[in-house]
């Protein structure tokens, strides 16, 4: 019997388990032990740059986080706030700012001809091209349920200011915006009690075991020298079934929730509530190994919305195009910044709590957070506030402030697709495809 690579480059509900590089062979090294996992998170109407950026900075690894970041402070070390990174796609085709921005945020594309409208009385269509999360989704989510989760909070209307996600050029993704869509999405067709973990760790373990009978027949195919390699890679495989083993009574307890109430997805009292189960709900679909990809909108570049949990009763959008002198909007601005990182502080800590592996899924997890412009109040779409959050396994180290000067955001974008070891060499619009962001991969 032939065994081809393509018998051992796929596994099922989680494992992935390839052969190291042999020479007879030519096959890629590579060994998965823990999914990966994209999220990629947005607000709007840009930030608060005086609250926003590190201050007392004396080196990449030497700063303090400013007053929005501070929620995020016990994860200063999974942290990476770049600097002068510009959507520089956005002086291409049509559209106003925010909607040249939110288009191109991770598409890196510029937008289609339309008749969407914004503020200012541009015209223009959906995004040009696909978004990195469904890129990623792709690329490590082919063994899981669901290929990715698209959550919004008061992000209904049907127009480029309202989305992030696109499966191709003009097909965004619709979000869902309650979390009772989300529940039914995940939850619903689950028995009661349901404890997933073990159904994924038995699976796991079940391709783990295939493996080891596909080496048996293996090593009569290959050298000498080649079936040394192969016995200590199987070592590793050996490693990693007493590890899942293990963490079957120690891991995270994935278990159906309660069925959340019906929400109105414009109320804005419920609003609170729909972002904090949306991120515990992605969280949960992570330890279950349901989805490796989503995506969280927290209202969407119209942004004409009140925050009344927090005292702050303006119109976002308004707040944010007011003069830097208006000292109130700003204030307002600045808390509704420092509740997103609240929530998404809370969403760090949930998955840290997810055992995996010898770490938790926190490790193996990268969000990216940004807006579609920089500054409100100028519309400006350079110096975006690009924040990374997670190390995924080391790959994007932690702990930096990064400046990088005037860089295409096209280069961050396709170094998250490398991190995830898609082998693209550009990724958006072939004029900014300037290669990886320099040092910001390990």
């Amino acid at each position: 019997m032939k065994l081809g690579r393509r018998h051992f480059l796929r596994g099922t509900a989680g494992a992935l388990v390839a052969l190291p590089l042999l020479d007879s062979l030519q096959v890629r090294a590579q060994m998965a032990a823990t999914p990966r996992r994209l999220v990629l998170m947005y607000t709007p109407n840009g930030t608060i740059q005086s609250a926003w950026w590190p201050k007392n900075v004396t080196g990449p690894t030497s700063f303090d986080l400013n007053t929005t970041l501070t929620p995020l402070e016990a994860h200063k070390s999974r942290l990476t706030i770049l600097g002068g990174v510009d959507l520089s796609v956005t002086g291409v085709g049509p559209g106003g700012p925010h909607q040249r921005g939110i288009g191109a945020l991770f598409t890196g594309r510029e937008l289609q001809e339309g008749k969407f409208v914004d503020g200012c009385g541009a015209n223009a269509g959906w995004a040009n091209g696909v978004s990195i999360d469904q890129v990623v989704a792709t690329a490590v989510g082919a063994s899981v349920p669901i290929k990715s989760l698209e959550l919004a909070a008061r992000c209904t209307q049907a127009d480029v200011q309202a989305r992030i996600s696109y499966a191709g050029p003009g097909n965004p993704l619709p979000p869902m915006n309650t979390p009772l869509e989300v529940f039914n999405r995940l939850f619903a067709n689950l028995d009661v009690p349901v404890n997933l973990a073990a159904q994924v760790i038995a699976k796991r373990k079940s391709v783990l075991d295939t493996v080891q009978e596909q080496y048996g027949i293996l090593k009569k195919q290959v050298s000498s020298n080649d079936a040394t390699k192969l016995e200590r890679h199987l070592d590793l495989v050996r490693d990693l079934e007493a590890r899942l083993t293990a963490s079957a009574s120690g891991g995270a307890v994935c278990a159906k929730p309660a069925t959340p109430s019906e929400q109105d997805p414009e109320g804005e009292a419920e609003m609170p509530e729909i972002v904090r189960l949306h991120f515990e709900f992605l969280a949960l679909a992570f330890a279950c190994d349901l989805t490796r990809v989503g995506s969280v909108q927290i209202s969407n570049a119209l942004n004409r919305i009140r925050y009344p949990w927090l005292g702050s009763l303006g119109s976002g959008h308004t707040l944010s195009h007011s003069g830097d002198n208006d000292v109130a909007a700003t204030q307002e601005v600045v808390t509704r910044h420092t509740w997103h990182a609240q929530m998404l502080a809370h969403f760090m800590d949930s998955l840290g709590a997810i055992a995996e592996g010898e770490g938790s899924a926190l490790d193996n997890t990268l969000v990216v957070w940004c807006s579609e412009v920089s500054k409100g109040n100028l519309h400006t779409l350079v110096n975006m506030p690009f924040l990374v959050a997670g190390t995924l396994g080391g790959r994007v180290p932690g702990g930096r402030y990064m400046e990088y000067g005037a860089v295409p955001h096209s280069q961050l974008l396709l170094s998250i697709l490398h991190a995830f070891d898609v082998p693209d060499t550009s990724f958006g619009h072939p004029d900014f495809a300037k290669g990886d962001l320099p040092g910001f991969l390990a």
